[in-house]
């Protein structure tokens, strides 16, 4: 059995089960998603200094809450603010109010928009009035114990079970939490766990810290790993894109990391890892400038590399640093590199957060002990049945000075939301000296810790039944499976025209002896090679293969990879229910058809067959498109000659023929969407049936029969060379055509019938017929390949839309500059423009989508009766599609 983590055949006692090589698979996958998360928030990036150029990019107000409705349980925060008191309560109406909904998908918002922004506001003044310090250094003072928290994700659950565990924060009782990043995204309680965390931090502000994580960051939260962006607009529809700004400046304001403890046993926390500079991170950080809502990825000064590194950087077993799995800009560290910065900061221990330790216990120590990773979200994403852990650190343990062996990681596996909802909170030490009453909950220490130590004990009993009963669910990984192969197909989708180049040039009929000719195969290691190359070294594209099920199984290709059927499982469309028209394409394939069907025959071959040979190579078919100003970008037109490469029955070469590509655009352009046909399918379903039958029949006949010299036909009718048919010339060809058929009988018709055919074929009224327009008539079959051309080159263009999503979505927020979450044609229109000159800045072959396309595009938007659209509706109506788990398996 194939391990996980690459080819080689482990021993018996080392196989690990399908369900764990699965997890640790999705672990990987999910380093490749974070990776492209990061081109593509590069990408959106770029368009920073390019935003203030345009017209309507300004500031909007901020629109005044004071007078907004207040929510049932929040009357205290207009009385006291964020006191203890008033979090107890907030606190209470979250576990309430949440404790019945969905722990996977959310539900409806259960704080106000009035208070979530006070407090957004409250937090990021008392962050200012610190000086936005990069580096907080707290001395731990005696007593006190410290509770920190990884990685939570949105999982509310996690969060109420170890404040249930731990008891609620209290500055008397010395009981401090300090919140390691990573708060938003995955899950769909981020909100409610920041107005805990954030909430508690007002009220205690010597006992709950907070550090920021590489998903506080607005850019990641708006990509495909993120979803806090999807979540806050989604809670708040009239206030979302308000609020998600609120908290993009709170992420601004915080910390990268925390110096706990005295001078010689020093705790250093910090959400991602160390820098490629670490002997600069600590005196950088201390003259740290303000940071902004969203961290650069393209970086310009050393501060920026160490801030993207402190949040992204992962450590690893060898020595140095290596480029991370988790994409090119980003690093990895190695023991040396740890253990220097150690001994010259004089720090103890590093704790970082990040991942799901490989232990899938929630913590792992590394690099001589000297290295903790502590993640707290259990059971991540409701797939991975991992624990999650707390790292407890005592001032008794930071004076005793040895980290490693006193600092206690705290394992634990939260229940469903319902129970963790319903689980006994400890209310903070101030509170029940004034507000409760100390005597029916003493407080010593002692006290305090026996009841901790109950809890904890029964929170024991319920995590071992919890934890039984989800293992029993899904224990072969079919959950995870499907969250795999979602992966796979974004990446696919992503990199699919890398990935067909390097397929193409490895093909195996090119090692062929005699006649080396591509077959359309490429062998399994190859496969693997070019999968590791493109998309990520550290997956194991053997799993991935396997669950696919991409080896061929019979004979004459047994064992090899059928690349192009590969590629073309994974796909980006529109959803049916989306607010895009799927008519759009027929727009830009019908205005193609209409400029080729005005030329001559000769002015065609001129244009595609420019060395006379009847077949076009990828770099003719570019300048020929190029010359007809076509309407499509060199991208499309790769993907055109991608059809052919995949679809084509013959044996694939470097060039394709001419007749059988026309025939297929031909094909595409009169294909019919589901609620719209072309204008050339208009104008057939109105020739009468007795045309329409003979020229169907004829033009069947003509395909079946594998016959592709109807070009060479047209030119002998052509009688004064004009390359255009008259109505004499038309009579000619049809009747040399009948003349050829199988039946010969069956198809005949008088001349002036021909002559009638005639007028109908010319579709554009010229008094003649081109070449294409009788293409056209004839109406070639999908043998010809032209619905895999209307859907590969839509595909094509969808992908463009989806591939920018961040991108377009910070140019649509910068052309709104009220926040409606709505915008018009124009502005639409100018939002892809803006993008074209961007990513076309340094060559024409990056600009993604061309004038005439975006015309297209806008005008098949169903705009509201106001003549707007929800510009996030808008982005949300392409997606990507793939195999699902069930066929996958269905395949074998």
């Amino acid at each position: 059995v194939a391990t996980v983590a690459g080819t080689a055949t482990a021993p018996a006692a080392t196989v690990t089960t399908l369900r764990q090589r699965m997890e640790r698979l999705s672990e990987q996958l999910e380093d490749c998603e974070e990776a492209e998360a990061i081109r593509r928030a590069s990408v959106a990036q770029q368009l920073s200094t390019m935003l203030q150029t345009l017209p309507a990019a300004q500031e909007g107000g901020v629109p005044d809450f004071s007078q907004e409705p207040l929510w049932p349980g929040e009357e205290l925060v207009v009385e006291e603010g964020f006191t203890p008191r008033t979090m107890l309560a907030l606190t209470n109406h979250i576990r309430s109010a949440c404790a019945s909904m969905d722990q996977q998908n959310g539900g409806p918002p259960v704080i106000s928009p009035r208070t979530l922004l006070f407090l957004l506001a409250q937090v990021e003044e008392r962050l200012s009035k610190g000086g936005f310090k990069a580096l907080v250094e707290f001395p731990v003072p005696p007593g006190e114990r410290v509770v920190v928290v990884g990685d939570l994700h949105g999982q509310l659950k996690d969060a109420l079970w170890i404040f249930h565990r731990y008891g609620l924060p209290s500055e008397a009782a010395g009981n401090v939490y300090l919140f390691n990043g990573d708060i938003a995204d995955r899950g769909r309680f981020a909100v409610e766990i920041y107005v805990l965390a954030l909430g508690w931090m007002l009220a205690f502000p010597g006992a709950v810290f907070v550090n920021r994580g590489n998903h506080e960051d607005l850019l990641v939260n708006t990509s495909r790993c993120g979803g806090f962006y999807d979540e806050v607009i989604t809670k708040y529809p009239g206030h979302g894109r308000l609020i998600f700004e609120a908290f993009g400046q709170v992420f601004a304001a915080l910390p990268l990391a925390y110096l706990l403890g005295p001078s010689r046993a020093k705790v250093l926390v910090v959400h991602g890892g160390l820098p490629r500079v670490p002997g600069q991170m600590i005196a950088s950080l201390k003259h740290m400038a303000p940071r902004g809502p969203t961290v650069p990825m393209r970086t310009s000064s050393l501060a920026e590399v160490i801030v993207k590194d402190m949040l992204w950087s992962d450590p690893q077993e060898k020595m140095g640093h290596e480029v991370s799995t988790r994409g090119g800009s980003l690093m990895s560290f190695g023991p040396d590199v740890t253990l220097n910065f150690c001994h010259q900061e004089l720090i103890g221990l590093v704790v970082r957060s990040h991942e799901v330790p490989p232990t899938g216990e929630g913590f792992g120590f590394m690099h001589q002990n000297r290295l903790c990773t502590v993640f707290s979200a259990s059971n991540y994403k409701g797939i991975e049945h991992n624990s999650g852990a707390v790292l407890l650190i005592t001032s008794a343990d930071l004076a005793q000075g040895l980290l490693a062996k006193s600092v206690k990681p705290e394992v634990f596996y939260a229940p469903a939301q319902t129970q963790a909802c319903m689980a006994p909170l400890e209310p903070p030490k101030e509170l029940l000296e004034t507000e409760i009453g100390a005597e029916f909950l003493p407080q010593t220490p002692a006290a305090r810790s026996q009841r901790e130590a109950v809890r904890r004990m029964e929170a024991a009993r319920s995590e071992a039944v919890t934890r039984a009963e989800i293992k029993k669910d899904d224990p072969t990984g079919e959950q995870i499976k499907e969250e795999v192969l979602q992966i796979v197909s974004e990446l696919v989708v992503a990199h699919k025209e890398e990935l067909w180049q390097a397929l193409w040039h490895k093909d195996l009929g090119l090692r062929a002896a005699a006649n080396p000719a591509r077959s359309g195969f490429v062998s399994w290691e190859v496969w693997k090679d070019v999968c590791q190359t493109v998309l990520g070294h550290a997956v194991s594209w053997d799993a991935v293969g396997t669950i696919l099920k991409v080896v061929e199984t019979m004979p004459p290709h047994r064992g090899a990879v059928d690349y192009n059927r590969f590629l073309h499982r994974f796909h980006v469309s529109l959803r049916e229910d989306g607010c895009v028209r799927a008519a759009w394409m027929d727009s830009v394939l019908g205005g193609l058809l209409d400029k080729l069907m005005l030329l001559s025959v000769q002015d065609l071959l001129d244009i595609f067959d420019q060395d006379k040979n009847g077949r076009l190579t990828i770099s003719e078919l570019a300048h020929a498109f190029k010359q007809l100003d076509s309407g499509l970008t060199a991208a499309q037109v790769r993907a055109l000659f991608l059809t052919f490469a995949v679809h084509c029955d013959q044996t694939v070469e470097e060039d394709i023929e001419v007749e059988p590509f026309l025939s297929a655009l031909i094909v595409a352009a009169q294909e019919q969407s589901q609620q719209h046909q072309s204008k050339h399918a208009r104008a057939r379903s109105a020739w009468p049936r007795w045309a329409s039958r003979y020229l169907r029949h004829l033009g069947r006949d003509i395909w079946d029969r594998g016959e592709h010299h109807l070009l060479e036909q047209f030119k002998a009718a052509d009688a004064d060379s004009s390359g255009l048919l008259d109505p004499t010339e038309f009579v000619g060809i049809m009747r040399s055509l009948q003349a050829r058929a199988r039946d010969p009988g069956s198809l005949a018709l008088p001349d002036s019938a021909l002559a009638e055919v005639s007028r109908l074929a010319d579709f554009n009224g010229s008094g003649s017929v081109s070449y294409m327009e009788i293409l056209l008539a004839l109406q070639p079959e999908d043998t010809a390949l032209g619905g895999h051309v209307r859907f590969d080159l839509f595909e094509q263009i969808c992908a463009t839309v989806w591939g920018h999503k961040e991108a377009l979505l910070r140019l649509f927020h910068a052309l709104d500059p009220d926040r409606t979450m709505r915008l018009g044609p124009e502005t639409l229109t100018q939002a892809f423009q803006q993008l074209n000159s961007t990513l076309g800045a340094d060559s024409e072959a990056r600009t993604p989508l061309l004038d005439f396309q975006i015309e297209a595009l806008v005008a098949h938007i169903n705009f509201d009766d106001d003549g707007l659209v929800d510009y996030n509706a808008f982005l949300d109506a392409f997606h990507v599609g793939g195999p699902t788990a069930a066929a996958a398996t269905a395949a074998a």
